[in-house]
C-alpha cells in the first residue's frame, strides 16, 4: 500500500512539470520562430511480479513504478511563414538561426521581428543586436531592401549595409533554450547551407493551440485522478492506524 504513495506522488510531479511546459508553449503561440517543447516521460524501478499457489512461486512479468519526467526536448520543425508588410521583418526558411549579440554573449534565434535601436543598429527587441557577417549591422534608414541571402541595401541600391549572418549546428542537442525562441550554445556554429531569408515576412511559432489544449486536458485529468487516489490512500492508512491502536 505504501508504495502507492511514491507512485502517485511521482506521477503528480511529472504531470505538473508537463503542464508547465504546455503552458509555456501556449504562451508563445504568437512568438515568431518559437519552437515548442515536450516532456519525455519514463518509468523508474521495474519490479518482478510473482504468483504464489500450491505449485510454489511463479514469475508473471514485470511492472514499472514511478512515472518520471526524463527530459525536456525541443521540436525544431519549421513553422509557417506569413507576410507582415514591415520592411525590417525577416522570415527564415530552411535550417539555421540568426545570431544575436547580448550583454551576456551570443545567442541564436529564428525570430526575425527586427527593429532599430537608438543608435541605428538592427536589433531583436529585448534580446540584443543582430549580427552580420562583419559584426553588428547599422542602418541609416529603414527604407531598405533585403535579398534572399540576407544582403541589406538601401531601397535605391546605392548603400550597402552588410549581410545578416545565418548559422546552423551539426547537432541541435548542443542548443539550450534560454527563453522564448532564444537559444544558447557552447558549440561552434557553421554557416547555414540552403537557408533563405524573405523580407517583410515572419516565421510563425510551430505550436498548435488545438494540440496543446488536448495535451493540457489529458495531463490535468491524470493529475486530478492521481490526487484523488492519493487521498483515498491517506484515508485507508488513517483507518488502519485507528483499527490497530489499542482502546
Amino acid at each position: 500500500m505504501f508504495q502507492g504513495y511514491y507512485d502517485l506522488a511521482s506521477n503528480m510531479i511529472t504531470q505538473s512539470r508537463n503542464l508547465n511546459v504546455i503552458s509555456n508553449n501556449m504562451a508563445n503561440v504568437s512568438t515568431p520562430g518559437f519552437k515548442m517543447d515536450r516532456v519525455m516521460q519514463s518509468t523508474f524501478r521495474e519490479e518482478m511480479i510473482y504468483r504464489y499457489d500450491k505449485n510454489g512461486k511463479t514469475p508473471v512479468g514485470t511492472v514499472s513504478r514511478m512515472n518520471t519526467a526524463q527530459e525536456r526536448i525541443t521540436d525544431y520543425t519549421e513553422g509557417g511563414i506569413r507576410e507582415t508588410g514591415y520592411a525590417l521583418d525577416v522570415g527564415l526558411t530552411g535550417n539555421g538561426f540568426f545570431v544575436i549579440q547580448t550583454d551576456n554573449g551570443i545567442v541564436y534565434s529564428r525570430n526575425g521581428s527586427f527593429n532599430l535601436d537608438q543608435e541605428g543598429y538592427l536589433m531583436l527587441q529585448g534580446v540584443g543586436r543582430v549580427q552580420g557577417t562583419n559584426g553588428p549591422i547599422r542602418l541609416t534608414t529603414d527604407d531598405i531592401a533585403i535579398d534572399s541571402r540576407g544582403n541589406i541595401t538601401s531601397s535605391d541600391g546605392r548603400q550597402n549595409f552588410g549581410r545578416i549572418r545565418v548559422v546552423d549546428f551539426a547537432d541541435y542537442n548542443q542548443l539550450v533554450k534560454v527563453t522564448g525562441g532564444v537559444f544558447r550554445s557552447d558549440a561552434q556554429p557553421q554557416d547555414a547551407q540552403g537557408a533563405r531569408v524573405t523580407q517583410s515576412y515572419l516565421e510563425d511559432s510551430n505550436v498548435s493551440m488545438a494540440e496543446e489544449m488536448t495535451r493540457m486536458m489529458s495531463s490535468q485529468r491524470v493529475l486530478q485522478s492521481s490526487a484523488q487516489i492519493l487521498k483515498i490512500y491517506d484515508q485507508l492508512v488513517g483507518k488502519a492506524v485507528q483499527m490497530g491502536s489499542p482502546t
